[in-house]
């Protein structure tokens, strides 16, 4: 019986092994292997503990910098060399400017700080399972706040906490479909722009129209960026207000602002992600349009945005890279490329940094550059205004799955 049970703790740890490389940018095969593990996992136990990070408070981790890569991109090279090593999803890195010390926050609650890791307290109704967790950390006013997943009973909600002062200051109503949750679609991005701040609030599923359709409900949060003054998070109010700034998302995980234009990144369907320029009151179609398929069945939506009264996407991605995260590009990069707009960004499934030019005058797509790092990426090290980090040696800074965090920089251009 112990070597049967021993035999079946392989084999699940193969499907798992399979389905993080496949990475939740393949819930097609995710799907198929979903039942399998159900199985062996019942088999197994039923009142074993799902897998949980092991790790303690005050657990090291290797700050140690391993040798440097360099790699030939078509115009110049891009160094980079890692600066401390943890097998973690991050939710965000944070630089103090001042100090430039970090803080890197992990989707399962942990905090990494210089070379120390650290359980945070979270709250007892934070979710982990269903790909769940902090799905991204801002700062405002010097209160620490998170995107978070979160359960009560046969509840399944978002949230948005204060977690500096232990308060939640939003929460979404349950979400339906249970069974077809899955928060890696829960999105995150955010830029402060004037006095308010935009976050992006996706839809919590791969293969679920019921909740794809919240996009579209004017009464649900998801699928939408969300408008907040920053004298919402100054209130003694434990509840702020906020507005729809744009609708009809799916999954946007980046977002940045260029001079007065604001753009993101939004995973697609089976294909399809998006880069979208974002303007106020705007819809951008999901689940209704898009140049992407449908897991279950392959079938595709409406092609033409436009025709439907929704905002084109600048440029659509096929087959699909996951993107990530997304910013201007560090000054040397935009300075090459002078008479262009400069963006870069992060992707899982293509591993790789998307460098991306558009036209200044009509925004129409002049190139998109794949630097690939073999490394699923996930953010970039921002500043406490949400901008990209650049230390003194101009290097600057973002996560990878597994691999830790990275710096790097852009050189000997030609």
């Amino acid at each position: 019986m112990r070597r049967k049970k021993i035999l079946k703790i392989i084999l699940l740890f193969f499907i798992v092994v399979s389905a993080f490389f496949a990475g939740h940018e393949n819930p097609e095969i995710i799907i198929k292997i979903k039942n399998i593990s159900k199985n062996i996992t019942s088999q197994i136990g039923k009142n074993q503990k799902p897998h949980e990070n092991q790790l303690n408070k005050n657990d090291s981790v290797n700050q140690q910098e391993k040798v440097e890569k360099i790699i030939n991109a078509n115009s110049f090279k891009f160094q980079y060399v890692n600066v401390v090593s943890f097998e973690e999803k991050t939710a965000g890195v944070i630089f103090d400017d001042s100090s430039k010390d970090y803080k890197i926050f992990t989707q399962n609650g942990y905090l990494i700080d210089k070379t120390i890791m650290t359980k945070l307290e979270m709250p007892k109704d934070f979710y982990t399972d269903q790909d769940g967790g902090i799905k991204s950390v801002f700062i405002v006013d010097n209160n620490i706040y998170f995107l978070l997943s979160k359960r009560e009973n046969d509840c399944f909600f978002a949230s948005l906490m204060n977690f500096t002062k232990k308060i939640e200051v939003m929460r979404s109503k349950c979400i339906p479909d249970s069974e077809n949750i899955n928060f890696a679609g829960l999105g995150g991005a955010y830029i402060f722009k004037d006095e308010e701040l935009l976050l992006s609030i996706g839809t919590p599923t791969h293969i679920s129209d019921i909740i794809d359709k919240l996009s579209q409900d004017k009464d649900s949060i998801f699928g939408k960026i969300i408008s907040i003054k920053t004298e919402e998070f100054k209130t003694r109010n434990e509840k702020i207000n906020y507005n729809f700034f744009s609708i009809g998302h799916r999954n946007p995980q980046g977002l940045t602002k260029y001079k007065e234009k604001i753009f993101s990144l939004e995973h697609g369907p089976q294909g399809g992600d998006e880069l979208n320029e974002i303007i106020e009151d705007s819809n951008y179609g999901w689940p209704i349009a898009s140049y992407g398929t449908r897991y279950n069945n392959g079938k595709g939506f409406a092609r033409s945005h436009a025709d439907l009264g929704f905002k084109e996407p600048i440029y659509s991605f096929l087959p699909a890279v996951a993107p990530s995260s997304l910013t201007k590009c560090p000054n040397e990069l935009q300075n090459y490329y002078n008479n262009s707009l400069c963006l870069i960004g992060l992707s899982l499934r293509e591993m790789s940094l998307l460098i991306i030019l558009l036209n200044n005058k009509n925004l129409s797509t002049i190139s998109v550059e794949k630097i690939k790092l073999d490394k699923r990426l996930r953010n970039f090290g921002v500043n406490k205004k949400g901008e990209l980090f650049i230390d003194e040696n101009g290097y600057f800074y973002f996560s990878s799955d597994t691999y830790g965090l990275f710096k790097g920089k852009f050189f000997s251009f030609r």
